[in-house]
């Protein structure tokens, strides 16, 4: 039997624009029915472009079962709550809310303890944020979108796995795919290209 509590995506479960394939709706009717699922919305703030990713990916979870479906903004007052769900689901949008996140508040502790019995689904910037350091990315799409714009005191993820995901990357022009790979080689890293409709599964266990 396959073992997984990890999931990183590119489109997710979110179908505004992006490809959800049938076994995929089939693989998350799976692992949430009769679940308790809580979606991480920090990444899709109101007044922005991924905001209506709240609704349609809730209603995606409601349609194939799951038993009860949260949307939550995590704050330092909030965070706690998440150990009373048995999925997580992170919004894809703008990362950099996600690293603050991870700095603000205790979201790695919680996730790593959470990760003993749930399941964990990145979409898009949820996926990106268990990696080490963003870095990487600002510096990849500096000028492309004003959200990869700003300079941070910090880049750092939650460093949970290993992947460098590079989200969407079948919209990517060819310009951005031949930056990426000039990027890799000259900062001797590895990005992972990842599709929408592909799903990369990890079996988290901490040591």
């Amino acid at each position: 039997m396959e073992q997984f509590n990890i999931l990183l995506t590119s489109a997710g479960f979110n179908d505004i624009n992006n490809y959800v394939s049938d076994e995929n709706r089939e693989m998350f009717k799976n692992i949430s029915k009769n679940k308790l699922v809580v979606i991480i919305a920090n990444a899709a703030p109101e007044g922005t472009g991924n905001f209506i990713a709240r609704e349609n990916v809730k209603q995606n979870f409601i349609s194939v079962g799951a038993k009860k479906v949260d949307v939550l903004d995590l704050n330092n007052s909030n965070i706690d709550e998440l150990l009373n769900y048995n999925i997580i689901y992170a919004l894809g949008g703008n990362i950099t809310h996600l690293i603050e996140l991870v700095h603000k508040t205790k979201f790695k502790d919680i996730l790593v303890d959470f990760l003993k019995k749930g399941i964990y689904i990145g979409e898009s910037a949820g996926s990106m944020i268990l990696c080490d350091d963003l870095k990487w990315a600002y510096e990849l799409k500096r000028g492309t979108k004003k959200k990869y714009d700003v300079i941070l005191d910090t880049y750092k993820g939650l460093n949970i796995t290993e992947y460098r995901i590079f989200p969407h990357f079948n919209k990517a022009s060819d310009e951005m795919k031949e930056k990426i790979k000039n990027f890799e080689e000259n900062n001797n890293i590895q990005i992972t290209r990842l599709n929408d409709g592909e799903i990369i599964k990890i079996n988290y266990i901490k040591e």
